[in-house]
């Protein structure tokens, strides 16, 4: 069994998680798997040791977190780029689970897609925002 180091305290992590949302004029939830950000706040060692954490829900709203270190690197994770691809395997894992009911009318949302992207994917000749200068007034 391999020792688990724990995250400081005020680390930035990123977990998936799944939100429903509405459409207007739609009868229905609809899910989407979105990646949140927490700040860690404490350690809970009461048995085992959980990671305490305090972040966003999906909804905006601040919200506790936690979660027993093994799970650091499977369902947290300390890049977002590694909690998108997470979530990204969850909407395929979804999607494929129920797509023998035929096509969804309206697809999952992929909010996530944009964590995926290096700074340096963009196209040649197309600006990336992040080449602009910051202007300070």
């Amino acid at each position: 069994m391999t020792r688990i180091k724990k995250p400081e305290i005020g680390t930035r992590m990123y977990s998936v998680h799944e939100h429903l949302y509405y459409i207007k004029d739609y009868p229905a939830p609809l899910l989407e798997y979105v990646v949140c950000v927490a700040e860690v706040t404490g350690f809970y060692t009461q048995g085992y040791t959980e990671v305490c954490l305090t972040g966003k829900n999906p909804d905006g709203h601040n919200m506790p977190y936690r979660y027993p270190l093994n799970k650091i690197g499977k369902s947290i994770f300390y890049t977002a780029k590694e909690a998108a691809e997470y979530a990204k395997v969850l909407t395929e894992r979804y999607e494929h689970t129920w797509g023998w009911l035929g096509a969804p009318d309206i697809p999952m949302r992929r909010s996530w897609e944009t964590l995926l992207l290096d700074n340096r994917d963009v196209d040649e000749g197309q600006m990336s925002i992040f080449d602009i200068p910051e202007v300070m007034p």
